[in-house]
């Protein structure tokens, strides 16, 4: 049997060549011969009458013959690895046959008389940064080195061959604006390539977002020429803001469909389809979802929120069902495992594993367990709320608030003056801690203050949506159905943080809190 190994496989060929020699006795296949392919550094050759060319053989197994297939139109004779091809009485196209000792055959494709230089492509069109094959299909040539080129302005557009033997180009559009590449072949016969470069298309993460009232929705641009703005068509029904770069905020202004046209510096323009509704329902996570919120801005965490020691957490809720012993019977609201975390627990002298009740945990910052006395029951929706005061000391530290009413603790423990330094952009979850724990059901809101709340300020917002800017507002998210299926709730505060869902949010749970007109 005989295995015939391609040019790729040469490299790894000769490094195994002793193995294989020394080996033979021990092949299951006596008589196997390993081959490799016959390759010629011409195997397109283009001649004039009364003309010659050389082709050297680069890659084969030795002991050559050659025979043309048509005399007439060119001959063929060979002198150790080197072939010699000679014009024959006619003009046309012949082939010749190229035999290795072992019987590995390669053709060499023969066009004799004179031609017109061809390209495949005369026109090319293509935007900035994309590439183009380009080949030169027919002229006076057999070798690269018999082919030159020359572009007209290398700024616009950049070429380079890509084979050793073979008249292949790639072109790259480098910047937009038109250029000529023009070949020459070895008889002066040219052909020109017109070439345009484009400016690059603008592409978005989403051409027909939907948005709720009073919500928001990310829109990131892809792809284009840099220096984007957007406007909308009806600035009454969508209000924009930009992000970053790239980024942009499409917030909910009334209920409606408007255009919103994204361009940028290169004068390229797209517009996308925007839908505001009114929404009436809030993402129900059941007992697999939650949300992870990294806080990232520009790229990297958020200095600013690694070290916070006065915070408060807002969130409104509706759990389903009460989690069980394999997760610890602890239904999660909001925080850090284990550093500043607003959950559901059972009473910690756990007499009564059905009554569940708010609580803040911190065990590594000083042991902390605060829990309020008013039970958490099942499909009821709850405003609920944690503060910590860095200003004050002792128990005054802490306070927790169910629907906007100051908790009598039922119990506490630990050292809250430890509790200080909350790193929020390590390892923060809506609905989850510990990796399960889920809150089983519904979430409304969710907001972020490194401020602490007065009793009187719990009291008047608690239950309703803020849509406006606060002073020590850093995230406030609505999980509502306005962008319809989606994986990611932006913040309507300032730095737009993301939470993002574990899988896309595709159930939805009434809220009465949401209005309807």
């Amino acid at each position: 049997m005989k295995r015939i190994y391609t040019y790729m496989g040469l490299l790894l060929l000769s490094v195994l060549s002793f193995t294989l020699i020394s080996c033979g006795d021990d092949d299951d296949n006596e008589g196997a011969k390993d081959l490799i392919e016959v390759i010629v550094n011409k195997p397109v050759v283009r001649i004039g009458q009364n003309e010659e060319v050389k082709v050297n053989v680069v890659v084969g197994n030795g002991n050559y013959s050659v025979k043309s297939f048509n005399t007439a139109i060119a001959t063929a004779s060979v002198s150790g690895e080197q072939i010699t091809i000679k014009s024959g009485s006619l003009n046309g196209a012949t082939t010749v046959e190229v035999m290795d000792g072992e019987g590995v055959v390669a053709d060499i494709s023969v066009n004799v008389g004179v031609f017109e230089l061809e390209v495949n492509e005369p026109q090319v069109t293509l935007e900035v940064g994309d590439e183009k094959d380009l080949i030169v299909s027919m002229g006076n040539f057999s070798s690269n080195d018999e082919l030159s080129f020359s572009v007209e302005d290398e700024t616009v557009v950049g070429m380079v061959n890509t084979d050793q033997f073979r008249p292949f180009y790639k072109l790259t559009g480098l910047k937009s604006g038109h250029s000529t590449i023009t070949f020459t072949d070895h008889k002066g016969k040219q052909a020109v390539v017109s070439v345009t470069v484009n400016p690059i298309s603008i592409d978005v993460s989403n051409l027909t977002p939907r948005v709720g009232v009073n919500n928001k929705v990310m829109i990131t641009v892809e792809k284009g020429n840099g220096g984007y703005a957007l406007t909308a068509e009806n600035d009454e029904i969508v209000g924009i803001q930009q992000v970053d770069d790239t980024r942009f905020n499409l917030i909910g202004k009334k209920a409606g469909v408007t255009t919103v046209y994204v361009r940028d510096q290169a004068g390229q323009e797209l517009s996308l389809t925007v839908t505001v509704v009114l929404a009436d329902k809030v993402a129900n996570l059941g007992s697999s979802n939650y949300f992870h919120v990294p806080f990232m801005y520009n790229g990297v965490a958020d200095e600013s929120l690694k070290s916070v020691s006065t915070i408060t957490f807002e969130a409104r809720f509706n759990m389903e069902s009460l989690n069980g012993s394999g997760d610890a019977r602890i239904n999660t609201v909001m925080g850090i495992e284990k550093n500043f975390l607003l959950r559901v627990d059972v009473h910690k002298d756990d007499s009564d594993t059905e009554s569940r009740y708010l609580q803040l945990a911190a065990d590594d910052k000083g042991k902390i367990r605060y829990e309020g006395s008013t039970k958490i029951e099942t499909n009821k929706w709850y405003d609920v709320a944690v503060v910590l005061d860095d200003s004050k000391s002792g128990s005054d530290r802490i306070a927790l608030y169910v629907n906007g009413v100051k908790e009598t603790l039922q119990y506490s423990s630990g050292t809250p003056d430890d509790l200080k330094n909350i790193n929020l952009t390590s390892n923060f979850y809506i609905g989850q801690s510990d990796s399960k724990r889920r809150l089983n059901g519904a979430i409304s809101y969710a907001r972020i203050w490194t401020k602490a709340l007065t009793e009187q300020q719990i009291a008047d917002q608690s239950g309703k949506i803020l849509n406006e800017e606060a002073e020590g507002m850093i995230a406030n998210w609505l999980f509502n159905n306005g962008n319809g299926n989606t994986k990611s709730f932006v913040s309507l505060a300032e730095k737009s943080f993301e939470a993002e869902a574990g899988s896309v949010v595709s159930t939805w749970k009434a809220d009465p809190i949401l209005t309807v007109e």
